[in-house]
C-alpha cells in the first residue's frame, strides 16, 4: 500500500497534467490554429471592439460584444 506521501505526490502529478496529456499519455497533440481561424479571430476581435465603441466604451459588456461579433462574422463567411 502506498504511503500518504506517495499518494499526495501521485495526486499532485495528476493535477498538474494538462487535459490532452491525461487523455493521450505519451502521444500529446499540439493544436496550432490555422491561418483561416486566425483571420476569423482577428475579425471577431475588431467587430467586438467596434461594438464596445458603439456602446460608449462602457465596461462590463465584453462577453456580449464578443458573442454578437462572433455571430456577425460567422454569418458573413
Amino acid at each position: 500500500m502506498p504511503t500518504k506521501a506517495q499518494s499526495v505526490s501521485r495526486a499532485t502529478q495528476r493535477a498538474t497534467r494538462t487535459p490532452v496529456e491525461s487523455r493521450n499519455n505519451e502521444n500529446t497533440v499540439t493544436h496550432q490554429p490555422d491561418e483561416h481561424s486566425q483571420v476569423v479571430h482577428a475579425r471577431i476581435s475588431e467587430q467586438a471592439y467596434a461594438l464596445y465603441e458603439e456602446h460608449g466604451r462602457e465596461d462590463g459588456h465584453a462577453l456580449e460584444d464578443w458573442l454578437e461579433a462572433k455571430k456577425r462574422v460567422l454569418n458573413k463567411d
